[in-house]
């Protein structure tokens, strides 16, 4: 690894992009993903598109914070140790100073002031359609064979109306996938 302009410019643009992503975007790493998608596959391309869907996978999977999950994953990605802790550093710093602001105005903000309630239905409203945008544009890139949508079927069925623990689900679906791919594998012989 070389410590020169290059990577210091990479570094920087870990840090920044993701301090506005976490500025700017509400709702947590499922609403970021989709701007995350924008920045770093389309217009940085610095990842690809199964890079994308391999880190949603991931940053679902394992425990912590989905936005610093992505972080950590793109910063290694992009600029190795060093790249995760600016990337990190980015997502964090901003929810940090929002907090800490509203720790300090929080013996003078009122809930249930009409203002603050309007600007969080309108949040929340704007944040259930990023989500579901994420959730199409996955199972739009991971779904490729019938038992591909088959499974997500079964997921979904499983945790929404059956209410199977999700941790149960995805602990199912690992030796299921491994099945198929053994059995795609014997297929192709």
């Amino acid at each position: 690894m070389k410590f020169d302009k290059e990577y210091f410019s990479k570094l920087f643009l870990l840090f920044w992009t993701f301090a506005k992503i976490a500025a700017l975007v509400v709702g947590g790493g499922l609403a970021m993903l989709p701007v995350i998608e924008e920045t770093f596959v389309n217009r940085k391309k610095i990842l690809t598109s199964d890079e994308l869907l391999d880190m949603i996978s991931l940053t679902q999977t394992v425990p912590g914070i989905i936005a610093v999950n992505s972080a950590v994953y793109v910063g290694w990605k992009v600029a190795g140790f060093f790249g995760a802790i600016f990337a990190v550093t980015g997502v964090i710093l901003p929810s940090f100073l929002v907090i800490l602001f509203i720790a300090i105005l929080f013996p003078e903000l009122k809930p249930d002031n009409i203002y603050i309630k309007g600007a969080f239905a309108g949040v929340r409203a704007a944040i259930t359609g990023m989500i579901a945008v994420t959730a199409f544009n996955t199972v739009k890139k991971s779904v490729k064979s019938k038992i591909d949508a088959a499974l997500v079927v079964a997921a979904f069925v499983a945790c929404a109306i059956f209410k199977v623990n999700p941790a149960y689900v995805i602990c199912s679906a690992m030796p299921v996938g491994l099945l198929l791919l053994v059995w795609k594998k014997e297929e192709s012989k």
